[in-house]
């Protein structure tokens, strides 16, 4: 385990996800075809946050993100990833695009326990919790 990653880590008590889990998790809702444009990932030991569309199977290897439209980090370094129901795509604009959030619910369930937490808001795919 590298230092970094485990100096960042003890700050949590639980740890839901690992490189595996999230590794299947994105190939899952890739192979779905459903289309996320807006979703919002959290990672460990920094309070930046950053929008992405959720990634294709070819942003994913094994272990990481391919280099491309993701940085090539290790899917570990996500705290969370938080897909909204409805978001603005150009903001101070009144149109709204939906998101499949239910479908994209379902596809988690049916691969066992991940800890997916749906709101009215959108859902949440947490990695860590304090």
């Amino acid at each position: 385990m590298d230092i970094e990653y485990k100096k960042a880590s003890q700050k949590y008590s639980v740890s839901y996800m690992n490189n595996s889990k999230w590794f299947k998790l994105f190939s899952a809702w890739a192979d779905s075809g459903i289309e996320v444009d807006h979703s919002i990932w959290r990672f460990l030991d920094s309070d930046h946050q950053e929008i992405h569309r959720l990634p294709i199977k070819r942003d994913l290897l094994h272990n990481r993100f391919n280099d491309g439209r993701f940085q090539p980090f290790e899917y570990k370094w996500i705290f969370s990833v938080f897909i909204p129901r409805r978001y603005k795509p150009v903001s101070n604009v009144g149109y709204e695009r939906e998101q499949d959030i239910d479908s994209l619910k379902s596809i988690a369930d049916t691969l066992g326990k991940y800890p997916v937490f749906e709101t009215e808001e959108g859902l949440e795919v947490r990695g860590y919790e304090v």
